[in-house]
């Protein structure tokens, strides 16, 4: 695990929105293509439910823009994977991440104990990868943040509300990029457990509320705590 100070922050705009440069990944050299189809074909050996989707990675970031392409999730699991790919791969997979503030506090959810990535850490959820549904091109970031509220929490949209960004935070050796938008609800924690329960998702092992003061949670994920941090400067006015 790369030290806690060496994840970038990118600011982002109220109006920050996404477009699609290249519409495909370019080839990779044939050295490359097989041992990202060694580590995929492994993976899926022990993990036969995992998905080879179209996911968006990032070209550039600037606070207003963001730009990229679709790629294979394949490609992207083999960079998580093995890091030394980076350099063949050059992904920047964009991932959306919730800061869900319910009554109690803001919710956060312990990563399983068999995740692929950062397994039992506390991060702020929902979160998942900016990918490609039902065939659409087009990127919308608050839907696609929707969209992972009610596969991972089962919170529709009746029950939650999205609102303005936070930040970008760029995972070390991965280079995954996190981009936090407040998302809002009414609903306590007992019963966002209970929808998350029976939406019976795994992704998580358990969830709780937390207060975002100015310490510091060992237990959580860097991503998190510079979330919970951007979030004190909102609501001191920033």
């Amino acid at each position: 695990m790369p030290d806690d100070a060496d994840w970038p922050v990118y600011s982002l705009a109220h109006d920050v929105r996404v477009e699609v440069g290249r519409r495909d990944a370019p080839p990779l050299a044939p050295e490359v293509e097989a041992r990202v189809d060694a580590l995929w074909d492994a993976a899926r050996d022990a993990r036969p439910t995992l998905f080879n989707g179209r996911v968006f990675s990032a070209d550039a970031i600037a606070p207003d823009l963001i730009t990229g392409h679709w790629t294979e999730f394949r490609r992207v699991f083999a960079q998580m994977r093995d890091p030394g790919l980076v350099g063949a791969l050059n992904l920047r997979p964009l991932a959306v991440v919730g800061v869900l503030q319910a009554p109690e506090g803001i919710v956060v959810g312990q990563r399983a104990a068999d995740a692929i990535y950062q397994p039992g850490r506390w991060q702020a959820c929902p979160a998942g990868s900016v990918e490609s549904r039902d065939g659409d091109d087009t990127v919308d970031l608050h839907a696609q943040l929707l969209a992972e509220a009610d596969e991972e929490l089962g919170l529709d949209a009746t029950a939650v509300r999205v609102g303005r960004p936070l930040v970008g935070v760029e995972h070390p050796g991965t280079r995954i990029v996190d981009l936090a938008f407040m998302l809002h609800t009414a609903l306590p924690i007992p019963e966002i457990e209970a929808r998350w329960k029976a939406r019976a998702n795994r992704e998580y092992a358990a969830l709780r509320a937390l207060v975002p003061t100015s310490d510091q949670h060992a237990t959580l994920t860097p991503p998190t705590q510079r979330f919970l941090a951007a979030l004190r400067v909102v609501a001191q006015g920033g």
